[in-house]
């Protein structure tokens, strides 16, 4: 009878145990389906949204079919700790010293903004003191290139210690490792500063602080103190190859005394220093800056007058494109300094006088501001085509516009095109157009659907060794650090369907950024 007992207590603890099992796979397969609806149902309404006309069928298939598996997806759908280095001042050794702090969050873009509010809390560790106002508000955090421009509102002027604010803000933000440079505003407006003698002085382009207090001043005074001759870092401004758009370049300018103008037209004329990543000059060769003066409109905002000698027309060879870029450089190089919000230029005829008349159709008689050259600041990507010598890939530059949110249809629409340097082989046929190639990214995946011509065109005994390097120029293009396009990982899929195979082709896995495949040493300009 008590062996009859026991052998009842053991079946009955194994029904239990089958039946939670039973409730757990229930409830993990209906969090399945139910994760799987609404992914679907997001990354369509997304889709929609970028391409009303646009069919999601392909995206649709491509969930449904297992184009990424389940795992991989419940992967992609935790959110990710990121550890930010915060620094606060820390009184007892005046200095500043590290907090380190976990967020969640997916777009690596938006980790600047998560810096700076976590930096607005406070410190968490005893001992350390807050170095923003708690009443600072974020009014922008943008960046192009290397720089990170910030702009906060006016309560970051009221800081305990404005140097400290500065160099805990900027610190933090370089500690990311995604910029070189931070440029600070306050309500719109260049953060600037006073020296010993009362001038005002622009910041520039701040770069890492020393964490001693002592010496952090000591460091913003050797950049700020009226000396003959100082360095600083500028924002320039240089248009791209197709004189599309005007990039940035951070240049050490070296200043005479307080001639900041001169110094950046002279930089100016030089042109720019990286003119083999996508840089061109703006200002036709020859030309000098024979002298500079202060002026004034009737409603008492303050600009600069130029006077170039005659090359400023004489050696320009462009259209209205080639003239918007030279201005707008212009413009845009000068009106960050302090009080300096518009430009008047003049340049010599061939009698020895000063005339503002046109250079081709832009009208000089006024002075030039920034809203007169609207959407022209771009913002560089780096593409991949293939070499014509071996499988391997080379990097050409492209502006794109700044504006533009969507790099990734940017990205692809640029690799459509041919390539702009000779040599360089096309990875995309030229029969497909952009709106043949959809991609749509979520949460770090990018899912291409590329058309079947695509993968139909090579023929020979290298043609899939060639569409592999050419699959992986997309992939490169589309994960390449320098794009910051927030995309890890990309999954094809073809003519809108789902496969894992393709000929010898294997495409049931997602593809990562394969730097083994980029060419040593090549250039654009090779």
């Amino acid at each position: 009878m008590r062996h009859l007992k026991v052998l009842c207590c053991m079946i009955l603890a194994l029904f239990l145990v089958m039946a939670s099992c039973e409730r757990q796979s229930s409830r993990r397969d209906k969090d399945i389906r139910k994760f799987n609806v609404l992914s679907e149902k997001e990354m369509n309404e997304t889709k929609a949204a970028k391409d009303p006309s646009g069919d999601a069928s392909g995206i649709k298939d491509a969930t449904e079919s297992n184009g990424m598996d389940e795992s991989l997806y419940l992967q992609q759908q935790q959110q990710q700790q990121k550890k930010l280095c915060l620094y606060f001042y820390d009184e007892k050794a005046n200095q500043l010293s590290p907090e380190v702090r976990s967020v969640s969050g997916w777009n690596e873009n938006e980790l600047p903004r998560s810096v700076i509010r976590e930096l607005i809390r406070g410190p968490g560790t005893s001992g350390l003191r807050p170095v923003l106002p708690q009443n600072v508000e974020i009014n922008d955090v943008d960046y192009t290139e290397d720089i990170l421009s910030v702009d906060l509102s006016s309560e970051f002027l009221k800081s305990a210690d404005p140097i400290v604010a500065r160099a805990a803000l900027v610190n933090s933000l370089l500690d990311l490792g995604k910029f070189k440079y931070v440029k600070l505003y306050v309500g719109g407006k260049e953060i600037t500063t006073q020296n010993g003698d009362n001038d005002v002085v622009l910041l520039g382009l701040l770069t890492q602080y020393p964490n001693s207090v002592p010496e952090m001043k000591a460091y913003e005074a050797q950049n700020t103190e009226g000396k003959d001759i100082h360095k600083t870092n500028l924002e320039l401004f240089f248009q791209d190859e197709r004189g599309m758009y005007l990039l940035p370049e951070a240049r050490a300018i070296t200043v005479a005394g307080k001639s900041y103008a001169e110094a950046i037209v002279s930089a100016l004329i030089k042109g720019p220093v990286a003119t083999d990543q996508g840089y061109c000059p703006t200002l036709p060769k020859g030309t000098t800056l024979q002298k500079t003066g202060a002026v004034q409109r009737e409603d008492g905002v303050q600009g600069i007058a130029l006077y170039f000698s005659k090359e400023f027309r004489a050696q320009f060879t462009g259209g209205s494109t080639q003239e918007t870029a030279m201005l707008g450089s212009l413009v845009y190089s000068l009106t960050s300094l302090p009080d300096l919000n518009f430009v008047k230029i003049y340049y010599e005829n061939e009698a020895g006088s000063y005339i503002d008349e046109p250079v081709h159709d832009v009208s000089l008689k006024e002075g030039l501001t920034k809203e007169e050259f609207p959407n022209r600041i771009g913002r560089r990507v780096r593409i991949y085509y293939g070499d014509p010598d071996n499988m391997l890939l080379v990097p050409e530059y492209r502006a794109v516009s700044k504006s533009e949110k969507d790099i990734a249809v940017q990205i692809l629409s640029e690799l459509t095109s041919d390539p702009m340097h000779s040599g360089n082989v096309r990875v995309i046929p030229e029969d497909v157009r952009q709106k043949d190639i959809k991609v749509q990214v979520e949460k770090g995946l990018a899912i291409v659907n590329i058309p079947s011509s695509c993968l139909n065109r090579k023929t020979g005994r290298d043609s899939d060794k060639e569409t592999i390097r050419d699959l992986y120029a997309i992939v490169n293009s589309l994960t390449d650090p320098m794009n910051r396009s927030d995309i890890t990982q990309v999954q094809f899929t073809v003519d809108g369907k789902a496969v894992k195979k393709y000929k010898d082709i294997s495409l049931k896995d997602t593809f990562s950024m394969n730097p083994a495949l980029i060419k040593e040493g090549k250039t654009q300009s090779q």
